[in-house]
């Protein structure tokens, strides 16, 4: 991703113009808080990029004056940001199926598909069972995937599987979700030879790879029972404009009641934020300290 230096106020977009980017438009961060941000966030740039870590993300830390969930929530939910943070081809995602797996993998790895080279691994529910099994496969195959997506139809199944497992110790790696194919009444069923029932076994590799886009381009949440948050907001290869202008994003989404019910979670909206800070590797930087507003 191209590196952009210079006033938070301006961006220097290369290539046609026909595909130039406007502006972002600030709507959350004040001029003191957006010069702090951009401050840490170069700081973790240059630092990251000196250590040879390009793959650390810098991490937006928040605290609220009030938790953003009353319950204990498994859901990752998508942020829309104006800068991608990863693209599909530089993240190694696995993708966790309903069983028989290849009902699935056969489609989205055909070589005509578009879905062909998406994929580190394809496996079946079962599989991935044994590949979060116990505490030692868990963290292995925590560290082996950028990203873990599965059918959202197994979804429901997670949160008990993982529970004891690191997936559960923070949100940023807990599974995604996506569908197989988009809903249709007119979709064909499949009887099932085990329980009889109906079956939707459609596989949409063009669908699929369009979900799976918009998790590596974007960011994701979970709310929190607690006063704080952390959420990816950039990686060394961006510049610290665009770190900046995804944190406003961000602290938009949070605080305004037009992204209501997904969104707007955080009580009071901004006057609802009592801190920031950016967190990279081993290394906090302040954003806005308590006391301070945006």
């Amino acid at each position: 991703m191209t590196q952009k230096k210079g006033v938070l106020k301006r961006k220097v977009v290369e290539g046609p113009k026909s595909k130039t980017k406007k502006d972002h438009e600030y709507k959350s961060l004040n001029d003191p808080v957006r010069e702090a941000a951009l401050i840490a966030a170069e700081a973790h740039i240059y630092k990251l990029n000196k250590e040879g870590k390009s793959d650390e993300p810098i991490i937006l830390q928040l605290s609220t004056l009030a938790p953003t969930a009353k319950t204990k929530e498994y859901t990752r939910r998508m942020i829309v940001l104006p800068n991608r943070l990863r693209t599909v081809k530089n993240t190694s995602i696995l993708l966790v199926t309903k069983d028989p797996v290849d009902t699935y993998r056969i489609t989205l790895n055909d070589k005509d598909a578009v879905t062909t080279d998406t994929f580190a691994d394809i496996v079946g529910y079962k599989k991935f069972k044994t590949k979060v099994g116990t505490s030692k496969a868990a963290l292995k195959t925590y560290h082996e995937y950028d990203m873990i997506i599965t059918d959202n139809r197994l979804h429901t199944l997670l949160p008990k599987l993982l529970q004891p497992t690191i997936f559960c110790k923070g949100s940023q790696k807990f599974p995604l979700m996506l569908q197989m194919a988009t809903q249709s009444a007119d979709a064909q069923l499949v009887r099932s030879k085990k329980t009889g029932n109906w079956k939707d076994e459609r596989v949409e590799p063009e669908y699929v790879l369009s979900q799976v886009k918009s998790w590596c381009r974007n960011t994701t949440f979970v709310p929190s029972t607690g006063p704080s948050m952390s959420i990816v907001v950039g990686y060394p290869n961006m510049s610290g404009v665009q770190i900046v202008e995804n944190i406003d994003a961000v602290i938009s989404f949070l605080t305004q009641r037009e992204f209501r019910p997904i969104g707007g979670l955080v009580h009071e909206g901004l006057k609802g934020i009592v801190d920031l800070h950016l967190h990279a590797n081993d290394k906090t930087l302040p954003v806005m300290k308590q006391g301070e507003s945006l």
